[in-house]
C-alpha cells in the first residue's frame, strides 16, 4: 500500500551545539554500532578504522586496534552487550570484546568468499547473527567450538545488494532491506520471505520499539515502509509504504532515537523524525540551519546518530566529526510559559463563570460579599439585608 504524507518545513526542531573531531583528517566513516544500554558506540570506516566512543561524552574514547586495511561497513552489538560484530570488504568479519577491548578475526572468511559484506544483525536471542552482502548474499553465523565460525546460507536470498538488517527486540524475526529486491523478513527457522517494496532503492531499516511489532525502512527516493511483524506466522507480516512529500534530498539511513521514534538521515545534511505511534514524519534539522552552524558540517554526510535523551544526542559524519544536537534553549522558556498558560486559562474561565453566577443570584452575591468583600462592602451588604427584612 502506497500513501502520501507531507513533511511541513517549519525550521529546525533542534539546534547544533558542541562539535568534536575524531581526527584532523577525513576518516571516511561508514557508521557506528551502539550497545544495548546506549552507553558506548563503536565507530568504523575506511582502512579498518575502529574506535569506541562514550555516547554521552564522545571525548571519552578507547582506540581499538586492528591492523587490516578493509573498508568496514556495518556493525551490531550482541544483545548481551559484551561483544559486537563488524563486517566489511573482502568478506571480513571482526569480533569486538568488551572485557579487554580486543578486536579479532571472527572467522568464516572462506565461507564469505571475499564478498563485500554490507550488513549484520544479531537475532533477539543472540544465538545467531545474520550477515548480508553484495548481490543479495545472506548468511547466518555463530562462533564454532574450534574458535572459528559456523556459517550457513539463508534460503530465499535475492540478487541485489543487502543494504540493512535489524532484528526486533521482542519478536523472533529480522527485517532485511535490499537495493532492488524489496523488503524481506527472516523467521525463527532462518528462512527469508520477501514482503514487498520491490524496485525501491531501500537504504536501511530499524526496529525502534519494544512495545509494538513494527520496524521502519527508508529508501533513497524518500519512501518510508512500516513493517508490522506477525509474531506467529512471520511470512504474513505486513508492509505499508509511505511516499514523503514536501521534503528534498535523499534518505540515506535511519537510527533509533527513543522508543518508537527514529531519525532519518537526509542528504544534503539533515534529519527527519519518524514517530511510529503517530505514523507520521516531522522535520527535525534543516540543511540551511546546519550551513549557518558550520558550512563544513553541512557538506558532509550523516552516517550515524544516537540519542542521549528523548530529543537530544549526537550526529556522526563521514569525515569523523561528532555534533551534539538538542532543542534550542529558548524552547525551555517556552515550555515554562506553556505551563503558566495551561494554569491561567482554566483559572480565568472559572472566574468568568463565577462572575456570571453572582450576577444571576443576588443572594449568592450577598453571601460572597459578606465573606470576601472589603469592610465597606460588608457594611453595605448588612444594611441592604436589614432593609429587605424591614419591608
Amino acid at each position: 500500500m502506497l500513501m502520501l504524507t507531507p513533511v511541513a518545513s517549519a525550521g529546525s526542531a533542534v539546534g547544533l551545539y558542541d562539535k568534536i573531531s575524531l581526527s584532523e583528517q577525513d576518516l571516511g566513516l561508514n557508521g557506528a554500532a551502539v550497545d544495548p544500554l546506549g552507553e558506548w558506540a563503536i565507530v568504523f570506516g575506511a582502512d579498518s578504522y575502529l574506535e569506541l566512543v562514550k555516547t554521552s561524552n564522545p571525548d571519552d574514547r578507547v582506540e581499538l586496534i586492528w591492523n587490516g586495511g578493509e573498508d568496514l561497513t556495518y556493525g551490531d552489538f550482541h544483545p548481551g552487550g559484551q561483544t559486537a560484530l563488524i563486517v566489511g570488504s573482502d568478506g571480513q568479519v571482526l569480533r569486538y570484546a568488551r572485557e579487554d577491548h580486543s578486536v579479532t578475526d571472527a572467522g568464516g572468511d572462506l565461507e564469505f568468499n571475499q564478498i563485500r559484506l554490507t550488513a549484520v544483525a544479531w537475532n533477539s536471542g543472540g544465538s545467531w547473527a545474520y550477515v548480508g552482502g553484495s548481490d543479495g548474499w545472506l548468511w547466518r553465523m555463530r562462533a564454532a567450538a574450534d574458535g572459528g565460525a559456523e556459517v550457513h546460507l539463508v534460503q530465499g536470498r535475492g540478487e541485489s545488494d543487502i543494504t540493512g538488517i535489524d532484528c526486533h527486540p521482542s519478536v523472533m524475526a529480522c527485517v532485511v532491506t535490499s537495493l532492488m529486491d524489496g523488503i524481506g523478513v527472516i523467521d525463527r527457522d532462518h528462512t527469508l520471505y520477501w514482503l514487498g517494496g520491490t524496485g525501491y532503492p531501500w537504504s536501511d531499516v530499524v526496529c525502534p520499539s519494544t512495545e509494538t511489532a513494527d520496524c521502519v525502512a527508508v529508501s533513497s527516493d524518500r519512501n518510508i515502509a512500516r513493517v508490522t511483524l506477525d509474531a506467529d506466522v512471520v511470512s504474513t507480516s505486513d508492509v505499508r509504504l509511505v511516499q514523503v512529500t514536501g521534503a528534498e534530498g535523499y534518505f540515506t539511513g535511519i537510527s533509533r532515537q527513543s522508543d518508537g521514534r527514529s531519525l532519518i538521515y537526509v542528504a544534503p545534511f539533515g534529519l527527519i523524525e519518524h514517530d511510529l505511534s503517530l505514523n507520521s514524519s516531522f522535520p527535525w534539522l534543516e540543511n540551511s540551519d546546519v550551513a549557518e552552524y558550520d558550512t563544513g558540517v553541512s557538506g558532509s554526510r550523516i552516517v550515524a546518530t544516537w540519542g542521549t535523551d528523548r530529543d537530544s544526542g549526537w550526529i556522526l559524519t563521514d569525515r569523523g566529526e561528532l555534533v551534539q544536537y538538542h532543542p534550542p534553549y529558548s524552547n525551555a522558556i517556552g515550555g515554562v510559559l506553556e505551563v503558566w498558560i495551561l494554569i491561567a486559562i482554566p483559572a480565568v474561565t472559572l472566574l468568568v463563570l463565577l462572575s456570571f453566577a453572582l450576577s444571576l443570584s443576588p443572594g449568592l452575591q450577598q453571601r460572597f460579599t459578606l465573606r470576601f468583600g472589603t469592610v465597606e462592602e460588608k457594611r453595605a451588604a448588612r444594611r441592604e439585608a436589614r432593609r429587605k427584612k424591614g419591608r
